[in-house]
């Protein structure tokens, strides 16, 4: 908040010199701003002076205050070369205020303004994690690279958890929320004016400009108050300096720019986290030329220079080629051997997001594009499939970098990890070959394996059987023994982990989709494998199962 008594000693001060005062000089005095040069000193000394009847700032000569009522000729000059003495908020911006044509301060000036200039800004809402209406929002001006006082809104304060105080009427009345001036957004009109005078001309920085500044332009907008000013992102700019994801956390912004929090988890601890972030980036920024607002605020808005697939086996027509639709993926080194698998939903959308800027970001991003010369994908038939593909293949394989980035174990809210063998239908490319399929074998959890393309051939069941006697009943095949490693066990048993959240919630929504076996209810070896007899002969004759592709 601005502080009246600022600028009664300010004016009293120029009153008493009665000769002009340099921005940089009354800025060092009253503010204890030191090294900011003269217009962006001027910047912030205009919302305590600009209003002030008397006071004028001529460009080279500084602030003064006239003590005689000048003749209307000098005062229509002074108009013409000074800034306008209207209140804040009937100035307007597009990307600065407007000022007559030859004033410093003007857009070619804003633009050669120091980019360690600018206000960082923070808000929250009242929706889910902050979205939504404004309900607070904290200020930090930076000068010269270095930061000023901060400010907080509402002016009455946010609580130890970052909450704005729900206001007792009855016990506060002047507080309470039928105030005139409260708004749905949480801020007061004043408030907002308030903002306004703080930021003056300098630049918003945030992190998220739809996030934190286009809630405070809406509000500003149903109070009536004009707010234009030019905002740069931090998360764009670490979208295209640091190939961080385009909308990347400001927690992801500081962990790659090696900063730590300096404050609480709401917008009084993220605008100065976006304060060192910016500091941070500058430098990158000089480095590629861009030294004004000006260029700045064109560098945001170009989009991210395409990465060169030029070391790869595949183009970016291949890569839209891609089927939308479930699947598996292969990523191959040059000496073709796999070295990560993956699912997805949309093998298009997931594949291609590893070959963009952003896939740099993380360290698994960038040991595939640093290894990657081919892909290979398999088309499924549905989410199920793919995980337990994506387990099969991982399972035989073994590939380096989903050791190295193993993702597949995550907490079980779905149930008890169970004994299962799944079976699906193959999708058969001649009409007239004989259907077959594919069982998938889980054990505790676990992916077990699988044995592919059976119908009737007693050889490829004899390989049923035998995954049958060693996984599930070790003490032989006319033991009438439980499996081992049941549900209540808990054990990890041989094998690769699987996505059991995926798998396990899937079964249930679709009971009468897929043919399983739910091998804890078998009593002994035979019983397992003449049920999984039965749901061979079942899924290969009928057509109501999730087809394998």
């Amino acid at each position: 908040m601005k502080d009246p008594s600022l600028q009664d000693r300010i004016v009293a001060h120029l009153r008493s010199v009665g000769r002009p005062e340099s921005s940089r000089d009354l800025a060092r005095r009253f503010l204890r701003i030191d090294g900011g040069n003269e217009e962006t000193c001027r910047l912030l000394l205009t919302p305590y002076l600009l209003a002030v009847p008397g006071v004028s700032h001529r460009p080279g000569e500084g602030w003064s205050v006239h003590r005689h009522r000048e003749p209307e000729a000098a005062r229509t000059e002074g108009r013409e070369q000074a800034p306008r003495t209207s209140p804040p908020e009937t100035s307007s911006r597009a990307g600065g205020t407007i000022r007559p044509e030859g004033v410093p301060g003007s857009t070619g000036s804003e633009a050669a303004a120091s980019l360690r200039d600018f206000v960082a800004l923070a808000s929250d809402g009242g929706g889910p994690g902050g979205s939504g209406a404004a309900r607070a929002a904290s200020l930090l001006p930076v000068v010269a690279g270095e930061p000023c006082q901060e400010e907080h809104f509402p002016a009455w304060g946010l609580d130890a958890e970052g909450s704005i105080p729900i206001d007792d009427e009855t016990a506060d009345p002047e507080r309470g929320r039928a105030r005139r001036g409260v708004g749905e957004s949480g801020l007061e009109t004043a408030d907002l004016q308030e903002m306004i005078e703080t930021i003056g001309d300098l630049a918003i920085v945030c992190h998220r400009a739809t996030r934190e500044v286009e809630p405070i332009r809406r509000a500003c907008a149903a109070a009536g108050l004009p707010f234009h000013p030019p905002v740069v992102s931090a998360a764009r700019l670490g979208h295209l300096l640091l190939g961080l994801k385009a909308n990347h956390a400001a927690v992801d912004l500081a962990t790659a720019l090696g900063l730590e929090s300096r404050g609480p988890d709401d917008c009084r601890g993220r605008v100065r986290l976006v304060v060192d972030a910016f500091l941070r980036l500058t430098p990158l920024l000089e480095e590629r030329g861009i030294g004004t607002l000006e260029a700045l605020l064109e560098y945001q808005d170009m989009p991210p220079a395409p990465l060169d697939l030029s070391p790869y086996a595949f183009t970016v027509d291949d890569l839209r080629a891609l089927p939308a639709g479930p699947g598996v993926y292969r990523f191959l080194d040059r000496r073709r051997e796999v070295i990560y698998v993956g699912k997805a939903k949309n093998l298009r959308a997931r594949v291609s997001s590893y070959f963009t800027p952003s896939a740099r970001g993380n360290p698994k991003g960038r040991a595939i594009l640093e290894q990657v010369r081919s892909l290979a994908i398999d088309e499924v038939a549905s989410d199920l499939e793919a995980a337990l593909l994506e387990a099969a293949l991982i399972a035989e394989n073994r590939p380096r970098l989903n050791r190295q980035f193993e993702v597949h174990e995550r907490p079980v809210p779905y149930g008890p990890r169970l004994n299962l063998a799944v079976v699906l239908r193959d999708a058969t490319a001649p009409e007239r070959a004989a259907a077959t399929c594919t069982i998938h074998f889980l054990r505790a959890g676990v992916y077990l394996g699988r044995v592919e393309r059976l119908a009737g051939n007693a050889a490829r069941f004899s390989r049923v059987e035998g995954l049958l006697a060693a996984g599930y009943f070790p003490g032989g095949s006319g033991a009438p023994r439980r499996p081992a490693g049941g549900a209540g066990e808990g054990a990890a048993a041989a094998g690769h982990d699987i996505d059991w959240q995926l798998v396990s919630s899937y079964l249930r929504a679709h009971p009468d989709e897929v043919s399983v076996l739910d091998l804890d209810e078998c009593g002994s070896f035979e019983e397992a494998a003449d049920r999984l007899r039965v749901l061979v002969g079942v899924v290969t004759g009928g057509e109501r199962r999730v087809v394998a592709r």
